[in-house]
């Protein structure tokens, strides 16, 4: 059968809210007298069932799917909301609490209808009149109906603040007013966006230690707004926020674990987020966590095997690298990876990035001090000091740090470059002209400033080529009379 007459549908009403309007309409006695009727066992018509969805549209001629958009499918450990898993305590259908002047424009009792906003767990204020929502007498009620109990309107109390930004973007994701810009939220249920929203608001704004669930309505939409006001703005807002609760830990040791450093953000994401996805905000929070500590190798992060180390403590590099601490240490203060003011706490409590401090440990360990490179990249003592000045050789050390002067030393990798370059120029031809002579022969027979002339090899504005017996600078050769023609000529 069909119901007649036909109630009309308020897409911002509950399934349960609706109900029972329909119910009072065509039997007196709300939407348990209505289910029986029509053959609908309350229990599940109440957890949102399919068929028990499906049986009332049938019954009233109503579309199945605007019916399953205003219902919510309750499970014995979760829930569900048009397709997006929510825990049962993130949203209720049932009918604790309303918002008065709401209802007072909604008319006779008959007409009250529960909104599915108020349902929500951070939503405690009518967006619409800027009021507090009020308490139902009866909490666990399945309609205003009956959650009043006859009892009259709370009086409105005026919200202190504007209305939070979370709450209009809810009201445009769930009603459809406007369209949601943010495609990073839209890709994210409500939980995942105001969970996460929540859980850095409340630690900004309440320390490491805060438990969420225990903060007072207002204090939970404040917190909720913080976070919100980061998470709508993607990963990289998030990252900051991350920054700074890595900062006000007071948790400074190296040793410290990650709990320590992201308090209740960590423990909800490692322990306490089984049942429902708690979304890209794990994911975030893993990479950060990775980004700053000495994560080994085979640790696990927030439920993923770590497979590659990214940062060293100093014990873990002294054993990576196999230089004792205390000369490691101080190898590090020289190459400016710890401040010359730093403490041995200091140090002891530092990371340092793999990707660019082991390569330049391992560089200084097999390095070549100034005095042997004349002998490596064949070369005088004097065209060494030249190539260095010119900073066409690269010290490890920048020349201005502390104690480069009396230990200046390269990295066998540049000078092994440095050669290459130099091999990769042309044979000295079997033929060839009597005017070739070595560059240093050139430079002390006019033809310039061996820097000089050097650089011009370098950029290829001098022609050279390579003698095949001999290795480095001894095996350039250039055009002596080449250079005495071009003075000439200018």
């Amino acid at each position: 059968m069909t119901l007649w007459p036909r109630l009309s549908i308020d897409p911002e009403e509950t399934l349960l809210s609706y109900a029972d309007r329909l119910g009072l309409m065509h039997t007196g006695r709300g939407m348990e007298r209505l289910l029986a009727d029509l053959g609908i066992r309350r229990d599940h018509f109440v957890s949102g069932r399919g068929e028990a969805v499906l049986r009332l549209a049938e019954a009233t001629g109503q579309a199945v799917e605007v019916l399953q958009n205003m219902a919510i499918r309750v499970f014995q450990r979760c829930a569900s909301f048009r397709g997006e898993d929510v825990s049962k305590t993130f949203l209720s259908p049932r009918a604790g609490r309303y918002c008065p002047v709401c209802l007072a424009e909604d008319g006779p009792e008959a007409e009250r209808r529960h909104r599915l906003l108020w349902g929500f767990r951070h939503v405690s204020r009518c967006d619409r009149h800027g009021v507090m929502l009020a308490d139902a007498p009866i909490k666990d009620a399945t309609s205003l109906r009956v959650a009043l109990a006859g009892a009259p309107l709370a009086a409105p109390t005026e919200a202190d603040d504007e209305t939070p930004e979370y709450l209009v973007w809810l009201r445009e994701r769930i009603h459809g007013e406007s369209l949601c810009r943010e495609t990073w939220l839209n890709e994210q249920t409500i939980e995942q966006v105001f969970a996460a929203s929540e859980m850095l608001g409340g630690i900004l704004e309440h320390g490491h230690g805060v438990s969420v669930t225990k903060l007072s309505p207002a204090q939970t939409e404040a917190a909720t707004d913080i976070g919100f006001s980061i998470y709508r703005e993607g990963p990289g807002a998030i990252e900051e926020a991350l920054d700074t609760i890595r900062s006000m830990s007071p948790a400074k040791a190296v040793q410290a674990g990650p709990l320590a450093y992201y308090g209740k953000l960590h423990d909800w994401l490692d322990r306490r987020s089984n049942f429902i996805d708690p979304g890209p905000i794990k994911d975030i929070l893993r990479d950060h966590i990775v980004k700053h500590s000495a994560v080994a190798p085979g640790e696990t992060v927030l439920g993923v095997e770590i497979a590659h180390r990214r940062f060293h403590t100093l014990q873990s590099l002294s054993s990576e690298v196999g230089i004792e601490r205390p000369r490691l240490s101080r190898l590090l203060r020289k190459i400016g990876e710890i401040p010359e003011a730093a403490t041995e706490l200091d140090s002891g409590n530092m990371v340092f990035e793999v990707a660019r401090t082991v390569p330049l440990i391992e560089a200084f360990k097999t390095a070549v001090p100034l005095s042997a490179v004349p002998a490596y990249i064949g070369a005088s003592k004097r065209q060494v000091e030249i190539l260095y000045r010119a900073g066409i050789l690269k010290p490890l050390v920048p020349s201005k740090s502390r104690g480069s002067v009396r230990n200046v030393v390269f990295a066998r990798t540049h000078l092994d470059e440095f050669l290459d370059k130099l091999a990769g120029f042309p044979d000295l031809p079997v033929l060839a002209s009597p005017d070739l002579h070595p560059i240093a022969y050139a430079c002390q027979h006019g033809a310039g400033p061996f820097e000089e002339v050097f650089e011009g090899i370098l950029n290829g504005r001098i022609r050279c080529f390579r003698h095949p017996d001999k290795a480095g600078i001894r095996s350039i050769y250039v055009d002596a009379k080449a250079f005495s023609r071009t003075r000439a000529t200018a």
